[in-house]
C-alpha cells in the first residue's frame, strides 16, 4: 500500500535534485552522447518489456500463479523492467546523484515489496505458488526457456492502462531531453 506514495516521493525528490543540481557530463560529448543513447534505449526497453508483462498478468494476478511470458524466465520481471526504466531515466537527467539515488531507492524498497507480496501469494495459493517459486528465480533468469502458448487470452481494459502507464516513462524521457 506504500509503493506508490514512496515512488512518488523518490520522483519528486529526483525533480528537484533536476532542477538544483548541474549536470554530471555534457550532452554534447562523446560520453554524454553514449549515456544518452543508452538512456534511451534503457527506457524503451523497459516500455516493451512492461508491455510484454501486462500481456500475461493483467488482469489475473489475483486469479492464479502465472507462469508463462516472462513469468516463466523470472518472478518479478514487472519489477526488473522498471528498475531498467528508472535507470534510464536517471541518465536520461545527466546527473549521476539521481542515478544513485534511483537505484538505492529502488534496491532498498522494492525487495520489500517482493517480499510481502511473495507471502501473499503462498498464502493464496499454497503448494502452486511453492513449486513456481522453487523452479523460477525472483530477478535474475537462469536459463532462457521462454514458454509461451500459441493463444493466451488477454483482458484488453488491464493492456491499455499498462500502455498508459508505460508511456510516463517514455513522456518522462522526452520531457527530460
Amino acid at each position: 500500500k506504500y509503493r506508490q506514495p514512496v515512488s512518488l516521493m523518490v520522483v519528486f525528490i529526483c525533480l528537484g535534485l533536476l532542477l538544483c543540481t548541474p549536470a554530471s557530463w555534457s550532452p554534447a560529448t562523446l560520453p554524454g552522447r553514449v549515456l544518452g543513447t543508452a538512456a534511451l534505449i534503457l527506457v524503451v526497453v523497459a516500455a516493451l518489456g512492461r508491455v510484454w508483462c501486462a500481456l500475461y498478468i493483467s488482469g489475473y494476478k489475483e486469479d492464479r500463479i502465472v507462469d508463462v511470458g516472462p513469468y516463466a524466465l523470472i518472478r518479478n520481471p514487472l519489477y526488473v523492467f522498471s528498475f531498467i526504466g528508472a535507470i534510464g531515466l536517471g541518465l536520461a537527467t545527466g546527473r549521476l546523484l539521481i542515478i544513485l539515488l534511483l537505484a538505492v531507492a529502488f534496491l532498498g524498497y522494492y525487495p520489500l515489496v517482493v517480499f510481502a507480496e511473495e507471502n501473499n501469494l503462498h498464502e493464496k495459493f499454497g503448494h502452486i505458488y511453492s513449486d513456481y517459486a522453487r523452479r523460477t528465480p525472483r530477478f535474475f533468469p537462469q536459463r532462457w526457456q521462454l514458454v509461451e502458448p500459441d493463444l493466451y487470452p488477454t483482458r484488453p481494459r488491464h493492456v491499455r492502462r499498462a500502455l498508459a502507464e508505460v508511456s510516463w516513462f517514455l513522456w518522462s524521457s522526452l520531457l527530460i531531453q
